[in-house]
C-alpha cells in the first residue's frame, strides 16, 4: 500500500513503551513513516532497537518515581504525604505531557502535524482522541490487558469472579463512569488547549460508539472466550516482543554470553528473579527474602535486579545480572518469581515456564489473577506476602503439574512475530 505517516504515542514505564514499540518497528519494515513519541528515559531504548524517529514527551517517568526524594516520599508513614506526592507526580507529568503533545502536533508547522493515523497506549489514550479529533485522522488504540466491558472478567477481578456476565458488564459500566468523574476533567483541560469543546462521558463508551479499533495485545489464551465475546471490535492478536535482529542495540544479557552459559551449564535450570522497572524501596531485603526460599527448595538463583552481577561471593548457587534477553535466557530457567507486567508474563509463558507473580500495582494483580486459575503459576502481592507465603507459592510453581501446564500453554501461545503483524494490519487497514 501507499506509504503514510504513522504516530505512536506511548507513555508509562518500560512495559508501556515496548510494545508500541514492535508495532513501530513493523509498520517502519512496511514502508511507512513511523514516528514514535515517548517519555525521555525510554526514548533511548526506541532509537537502540532501530525506530528512526523519536520525539521525547512528558517526564523522566523513572526520575519521577525512584529518584531519592521520591523513594521517601513512598516510603512515608503518613498515608496524606503519599498521596500528596502521588497528585504531584501525576500532574506533573500529564502538564509536561500535555505541553509536549501539543508542541508537536498542533501548530501547522508542527514537525508531526501531517500525521496520517495516531497510535496510542494506554496511558495516554484520552489525549490522543482529542488530538485525532483536532487534526482529523483516523486513531487505533492499544490495550495491554482486558480493562474494559465483557462478561468474563468484571471490574475488580476476585470481587467479581462469581458474578453473573451480566453483572460484570454492568460492573465496568459503573467503573467507567466513576473513573469519568474522578478524572474527566484533566481530560476536558487538555482538550480546551487544543480548542476542542469538552467531552461528556467515558472514553470507553466513545472509542465504541466511533467504531475506534481497539487492539488487544495480549494471547487470547489468557482469557479463554474473550475472543469471541468481542470479536474483531477489540481483536485479541497476542502478546509482542521485539524481532530478534533488534534486541543486539539494547544492553541485554544472553544465555550465551560467557560467564552465564559457564554458570547455567555448570547445574540444574535456576529460578528467574526479576521485578523489571518497579521502583521497589528495598531491593535487598526482597533479592534475600527469595534467595532463602530458593535455597530451601534447593533451586539455584538467577537474579534480574539490584546492582550485584556475576556468581554471588557468598553463594555459588546464585548468579546476579542486569537486564536479560528473556528469549534467550528463561528456556534456561526452571520457573520465574517476578511483578506480574503483562510483557514478562507473557515472557515466562511463552518460554513454558511456571510464573511466581508478585504483584506490585496497576493490572499486575490481575496477570497474577490468570496465571493462577489457568494453572501455570501461583500469584502473591508484594505488599502482603510472607516468607511462608514464599515458600508455598515456590512449592506449586515447581510442582510437576504446573510445570507440564506451562509447557503445554506455551504450545497453544500465537507467536510475537504473528501478534504484531495482525496488529499492523489492522493499523493499515484504517488508512484504506
Amino acid at each position: 500500500m501507499t506509504a503514510h505517516h504513522i504516530s505512536i504515542v506511548l507513555y508509562g514505564s518500560r512495559g508501556d513503551i515496548q510494545p508500541g514499540v514492535c508495532l513501530a518497528l513493523e509498520l517502519q519494515a512496511r514502508g511507512h513513516r513511523v514516528s514514535v513519541l515517548a517519555p525521555p528515559n525510554l526514548s533511548g531504548l526506541a532509537r537502540a532497537v532501530g525506530v528512526r524517529e523519536v520525539h521525547e514527551i512528558g517526564l523522566d517517568s523513572d526520575a519521577a518515581w525512584s529518584s531519592d526524594g521520591a523513594r521517601s516520599a513512598r516510603g512515608s508513614r503518613n498515608p496524606l504525604a503519599r498521596i500528596a506526592f502521588a497528585l504531584r507526580t501525576v500532574r506533573g507529568g500529564f502538564d509536561a505531557l500535555d505541553a509536549d503533545l501539543e508542541r508537536l502536533f498542533v501548530p501547522e508547522s508542527a514537525p508531526l502535524h501531517d500525521t496520517g493515523l495516531l497510535v496510542a497506549a494506554p496511558l495516554c489514550q484520552d489525549r490522543i482522541v482529542a488530538l485525532a479529533e483536532r487534526l482529523g485522522v483516523p486513531l487505533t488504540v492499544l490495550r495491554y490487558g482486558p480493562m474494559s466491558e465483557n462478561g468474563l472478567i468484571g471490574a475488580v477481578p476476585g470481587l467479581t469472579e462469581r458474578w453473573s456476565p451480566a453483572a460484570k458488564r454492568r460492573s465496568w459500566r459503573v467503573a467507567d463512569r466513576l473513573t469519568w468523574v474522578a478524572t474527566g476533567w484533566n481530560e476536558n483541560r487538555f482538550r480546551r488547549r487544543i480548542g476542542l469543546a469538552p467531552s461528556r462521558g467515558p472514553l470507553p463508551r466513545r472509542l465504541v460508539a466511533d467504531g475506534i479499533p481497539q487492539i488487544q495485545a495480549y494471547d487470547a489464551e489468557m482469557v479463554p472466550g474473550l475472543a469471541a465475546e468481542w470479536d474483531d471490535r477489540k481483536p485479541l492478536v497476542g502478546f509482542f516482543d521485539l524481532p530478534a535482529a533488534s534486541r543486539p542495540g539494547i544492553a541485554e544479557i544472553g544465555a550465551d554470553t560467557t560467564e552465564l552459559a559457564g554458570w547455567l551449564d555448570a547445574g540444574e535450570p535456576p529460578l528467574f528473579l526479576t521485578f523489571g522497572s518497579m521502583p521497589i524501596l528495598d531491593t535487598p531485603t526482597l533479592i534475600t527474602r527469595w534467595r532463602s526460599a530458593a535455597r530451601a527448595h534447593g533451586v539455584r538463583c538467577l537474579i534480574a535486579m539490584g546492582d550485584a552481577t556475576g556468581i554471588d561471593p557468598d553463594d555459588p548457587d546464585v548468579f546476579h545480572t542486569a537486564g536479560v534477553d528473556h528469549a534467550s535466557v528463561l528456556p534456561r530457567c526452571v520457573a520465574t518469581v517476578h511483578h506480574g507486567g503483562a510483557g514478562t508474563t507473557a515472557a515466562g509463558l511463552r518460554a513454558g515456564l511456571p510464573s511466581l507473580v508478585c504483584a506490585v500495582t496497576a493490572d499486575q494483580p490481575f496477570w497474577g489473577e490468570r496465571v493462577r486459575a489457568l494453572g501455570v503459576g501461583e500469584a502473591l502481592r508484594l505488599s502482603t506476602f510472607t516468607d511462608e507465603d514464599a515458600l508455598a507459592g515456590l512449592k506449586t510453581v515447581l510442582a510437576d503439574e504446573t510445570r507440564s501446564a506451562a509447557a503445554a500453554f506455551a504450545r497453544r501461545m500465537t507467536s510475537p512475530d504473528k501478534a504484531v503483524a495482525a496488529a499492523a494490519d489492522i493499523c493499515e487497514a484504517r488508512l484504506r
